[in-house]
């Protein structure tokens, strides 16, 4: 029988082999040695950390997956490249904190370019010791407050642990995305994504919000609502 990582990776059907299982266990690692006194996040043990907040950010996986392809198709058809050459797309971590959603992601995307956002000085000294010590060479991390962040930067903006929707937050998110881009937000509760993307409904007049399962937390509501910024 494996570790909790290890069989959640299972249960979710990730493409990890025994390196990418390494990887994830050595994020694990920094982040329960940085922990107290970086104030990273919640967890007490490992596999707390490797259920709520690894697994957890692994949990959209298939939806992430098809949501690259999609971009990356569309960007070589707008380039008229041949699918050999670069299709990899830019991905932004907003608010990346203790590195969730983003570096477990960086792992299972390896073709993938990842941007860790991250105001705060301290966590950031951990984030790029962390992808030092992992050899992350598909990230890199901006130190920053995003409202610094240049316009049409990302083609993907994911995040875990970033403000609620309000007209403030979603104006930004929007800017920092390129045209065509899209956003996938980790949020709990169907009625607080509603009533949050009702207040926003001039901004952002459709999204998608997409059920998910993180396993040994079956029981705790998850799903990534989805917006896609128009082409034009």
């Amino acid at each position: 029988m494996g570790t909790v990582l290890e069989e959640g990776c299972g249960k979710l059907g990730l493409p990890v082999d025994s390196a990418k299982l390494a990887a994830l266990d050595s994020y694990i690692d920094s982040v329960m040695e940085f922990n107290q006194g970086y104030n990273l996040m919640k967890a007490e043990s490992r596999d707390e950390l490797a259920v709520n907040h690894v697994l957890d950010s692994l949990a959209p996986y298939s939806h992430l997956a098809h949501i690259i392809e999609e971009i990356s198709a569309k960007k070589i058809a707008a380039k008229k490249v041949a699918e050999k050459e670069d299709s990899s797309i830019s991905i932004a971590d907003i608010g990346s904190g203790g590195g969730c959603p983003g570096i477990p992601l960086a792992v299972l995307f390896p073709d993938q370019d990842f941007t860790l956002v991250e105001r705060m000085e301290k966590r950031c000294v951990f984030l790029e010791s962390t992808v030092r010590r992992m050899g992350l060479k598909n990230v890199k991390v901006l130190c920053t407050q995003a409202v610094n962040v240049p316009d049409e930067s990302f083609d993907l903006e994911v995040f875990r642990a970033f403000h609620p929707f309000d007209k403030q937050t979603a104006t930004l998110l929007l800017r920092m995305l390129k045209k065509g881009g899209v956003m996938a937000a980790y949020k709990a509760r169907s009625e607080k994504i509603q009533a949050e993307m009702d207040s926003i409904r001039f901004l952002i007049p459709s999204y998608t919000k997409i059920p998910l399962s993180v396993p040994f937390l079956e029981d705790h509501e998850r799903n990534l609502v989805v917006v896609r910024k128009n082409p034009e």
